[in-house]
């Protein structure tokens, strides 16, 4: 009993000598400790509205990555504003001891194709690039029309003078045919990338037929013209495949410079790999609805005539070469 009494004496003690005094704030440090309060309660709010939370779980996953976003130059900025809508490359499915044509892949080969197929005839074969068509190069977008994009892109090729070729999926210019309209108007050249973008490598002469007559009537109703290219899907080909092409009367056309764009590996690389490999008469892969694709396009038109190329259409590279 004692010694509680003897606690509470020595608490009185220290409590009456701490409340006799009088209070004086470090007013400085008070308000600096509030501002650090406030700041740190604004961040916590702000990293749990937008998904932050989300993004700190996932940081430390394998696999996870956030790559930096390019940034474009002046009115090339909003490109990246808008949400990537494109179709992404595959990789056929190849039985063991085939071999097939994969994105990327510069030669225009083809890969197997369903027992039975006869290989295809020499005026079959596909155009990867033209010879003897001079210092003259051919831009060439596919997966168009996009809607937000191809619209980007017409701007960036009328303002820097230039047409291009535009490989376009069917079904996709007939949800917007205005777009493919507008392509037009730009006096550049609309050509096929199919009906709805499958991989059209392996399947029979007459499926394929079928899907390319189903763009190509969708593309001449809309433009008024016959199409005479196509584009295969994945760059996958085969035998029965360029059968068909040649079935409906389009020319199947490549390429010979694939800076794979499709992987958003920003447009200083694209423009790096593109300088890297064109040649007199190259074609050049490029495709829509990719930010780092729109932003790299002026400087890339630009540098291209800086070394002396002109930029044509696939009709004109076609036109001033040499194909047999």
């Amino acid at each position: 009993m004692s010694q509680v009494v003897k606690y509470v004496a020595e608490c009185w003690s220290w409590g009456n000598r701490v409340f006799r005094q009088p209070w004086r704030p470090d007013w400085p440090v008070i308000i600096l400790r509030l501002e650090q309060f406030a700041t740190l309660v604004g961040l916590v709010a702000v990293i749990m509205t937008t998904g932050g939370d989300s993004l700190v779980r996932s940081a430390g996953k394998p696999g996870v990555h956030f790559p930096a976003a390019p940034t474009p130059p002046g009115q090339y900025l909003e490109a990246v504003k808008q949400p990537v809508m494109t179709i992404s490359p595959v990789v056929p499915a190849v039985a063991k001891g085939e071999t097939a044509f994969t994105p990327g892949d510069q030669l225009g080969g083809w890969g197997s194709s369903p027992p039975g197929a006869a290989p295809p005839r020499q005026d079959l074969q596909p155009l990867r690039q033209v010879a003897g068509a001079g210092h003259r190069v051919a831009i060439t977008f596919d997966d168009g029309p996009s809607p937000g994009w191809t619209d980007r892109y017409l701007k960036v090729l009328a303002a820097m003078g230039t047409r291009a070729t535009f490989f376009m999926v069917g079904s996709q210019a007939v949800a917007h045919p205005d777009l493919v309209k507008a392509v037009l108007a730009g006096n550049n050249e609309v050509a096929s990338h199919s009906w709805r973008h499958a991989n059209l490598g392996k399947v029979s002469r007459e499926a394929a037929r079928e899907d390319l007559s189903q763009a190509a009537s969708a593309l001449a109703a809309i433009t008024g013209q016959k199409v005479k290219y196509f584009r295969p899907p994945y760059g996958a080909m085969g035998p029965n495949l360029l059968a068909a092409a040649g079935d409906v009367g389009e020319k199947t056309v490549t390429w010979s410079v694939d800076p794979r764009d499709w992987s958003n590996p920003g447009p200083q690389a694209i423009i790096q790999r593109v300088m890297a490999n064109v040649r007199d008469g190259s074609i050049i892969l490029l495709h829509e609805a990719h930010p780092g694709t729109l932003v790299a396009l002026p400087i890339l038109i630009k540098e291209l005539r800086d070394r002396g190329y002109e930029i044509v259409t696939v009709s004109e590279l076609i036109a001033a070469g040499k194909i047999p």
